[in-house]
């Protein structure tokens, strides 16, 4: 039987919409996902390798996921770190516990010795065994439910030493995450918001927004918390580098990076100069008067060329055009500010914002600056 087509109809086959598959794909490398997921494996190998442990320590099989937990952090570096906390704090907890034991059975002295003493070098010794009740705890432990039991400390440091063991080579070989992009995108952000933070300049000229207009603070805030996790990003882009196999695949020269973020914390400290200076200027204060109608249009082009210049620095585009531009705009402002200028208020507003502005392509400008200018 013969089934005849429906002209101009065809069957669509349905198709993601890219932000779904932007959100499945995110899910699928969420870095908590992973973490809870290597973090399990890593407890249950730690579990299996336990009980094949001959003698005593095979009777405490339960502290080796507790170890490969105790050690597992996102990055190989971190789980190294924790682990060797671990075991040393471990270490000084029994220790403590032996000589709690020399003045006899557990009472209320000798466990708040153990405590006391653990808790006070946990706090001596934050960076080799991590501070915290790390050290207190284990020898509480070790106290309390050892007691003169040498086994079961022997079997406690044993099952932890391979669950912390196993927890790094978990993370090191499943998977060790690199956060690279992560520190691009940030800075990326943080130069964007930047350029976007000196276009609303102009606006703010344009509109003569109040002095306590809500947009002031919120500019502030956000290029405020955009320079923070710019910075943040990248020193854990940083820390997820060290012993991670996968940067040999994904090259990166990290100190240029670290360069960059400097950079741009020049570009912030005096955008936010900048805003600060012409929210008190615009309608001037009871020590200073409001910025000169005159110098307007000159800042306003002056904040729009060096917005273009933010916009394009670190892409791989010179434009020597863009920076010729922004430096003849500050050249002009620099004019309208010393026209403006009085014998009562030599270094108006103006002055302050043009520096700034200097300031700010000074630190971007040998970026786009052709490399035979000089």
């Amino acid at each position: 039987m013969s089934q005849k087509r429906i002209p101009g109809r065809r069957v669509r086959v349905p198709r993601l919409d890219p932000e779904l598959k932007g959100r499945l794909r995110a899910a699928a490398v969420n870095p908590q996902l992973l973490l809870a997921a290597k973090a399990a494996l890593a407890a249950a190998l730690a579990w299996t390798l336990a009980l094949a442990i001959p003698g005593t320590p095979s009777d405490y099989p339960y502290y080796a996921p507790l170890g490969a937990l105790l050690a597992m952090y996102p990055t190989v570096s971190g789980t190294l770190k924790l682990g060797l906390q671990t075991v040393v704090g471990l270490t000084l907890g029994i220790v403590l516990a032996y000589v709690a034991v020399w003045a006899g059975d557990p009472n209320w002295i000798t466990i708040a010795f153990v405590v006391g003493a653990g808790v006070l070098l946990g706090g001596f010794l934050r960076r080799t065994a991590g501070g915290g009740s790390g050290i207190a705890s284990a020898g509480l432990f070790v106290l309390v439910i050892g007691n003169e039991d040498l086994g079961y400390s022997l079997g406690y440091l044993v099952q932890t030493v391979v669950g912390v063991a196993v927890g790094l080579a978990v993370s090191a070989l499943i998977f060790p995450p690199l956060h690279l992009d992560d520190a691009v995108g940030q800075m990326s952000l943080l130069r964007r918001t930047a350029a976007r933070d000196l276009q609303q300049m102009g606006q703010a000229l344009e509109e003569d927004w109040a002095e306590d207009d809500a947009r002031w603070a919120e500019l502030r805030d956000g290029l405020s918390a955009s320079a923070r996790n710019a910075r943040s990003a990248l020193r854990y882009a940083d820390e997820s580098r060290k012993g991670n196999v996968r940067r040999r695949f994904h090259p990166r020269d990290v100190r240029e990076d670290y360069r960059h973020v400097e950079v741009l914390d020049v570009v912030a400290s005096h955008t936010l100069n900048i805003t600060n200076l012409l929210q008190d200027a615009l309608h001037g204060t009871s020590r200073e008067r409001p910025l000169p109608v005159a110098v307007r249009p000159s800042l306003q082009v002056a904040f729009r060329a060096i917005g273009d210049v933010l916009d394009l620095w670190t892409v791989e585009e010179d434009d020597a055009a863009m920076l010729a531009t922004a430096e003849r705009a500050l050249r002009d402002l620099e004019a309208a500010a010393y026209e403006t200028s009085s014998r009562e208020v030599p270094f108006g507003a103006a002055a302050g914002i043009g520096m700034s502005l200097h300031r700010i392509l000074q630190a971007v400008g040998p970026e786009l600056r052709p490399a035979d200018d000089t």
